[in-house]
């Protein structure tokens, strides 16, 4: 067991205004559908449904793991190649968050990002993360959480 801080512990002292607001308001939404957050060991924040290796992604608060932040959130995968139910807002929210490669961790130097499709557009150079949202507002976060439970209903058919 960890001797980490909760997320909401986290976020409770390096945030404020709406960025606490929005992240609190997300990880209740988490435990909420079962997507409840797992401290990483190595102290790179928290992951998203599941323990490392098992999790739709993973969160980060404060900026400190990958220079990303106040708070930030990033998909593992991105099971969303057809488009299925999606609207056009959806589509928009998910596209505009497409994540390019950054050649940012050790050993995946030679990764080069990759070719995906997500709601049947194409994208050149995707990290092997291919969403991630920073700070969002409270529309996006609405389409965030849209898109964790479209990935984790794919994920359990």
């Amino acid at each position: 067991m960890s001797n980490k801080k909760t997320a909401e512990e986290t976020m409770n002292e390096v945030l404020s205004g709406d960025s606490l607001k929005n992240a609190l308001d997300f990880v209740d939404f988490l435990r909420a559908n079962e997507l409840d957050p797992c401290a990483n060991e190595d102290g790179g924040g928290w992951a998203v449904g599941g323990c490392v290796g098992d999790s739709l992604g993973y969160m980060i608060v404060d900026g400190t793991a990958g220079g990303i932040g106040p708070w930030t959130v990033w998909f593992n995968s991105c099971d969303f190649e057809k488009g299925g139910s999606a609207d056009d807002e959806l589509k928009e929210t998910a596209w505009v968050h497409a994540s390019p490669c950054g050649h940012c961790h050790a050993g995946w130097e030679t990764c080069g990002g990759g070719k995906r499709t997500i709601f049947g557009k194409e994208f050149e150079w995707l990290c092997h993360s291919p969403l991630m949202f920073t700070d969002p507002d409270a529309k996006t976060l609405e389409n965030l959480k849209k898109l964790l439970l479209m990935l984790k209903s794919e994920i359990a058919n």
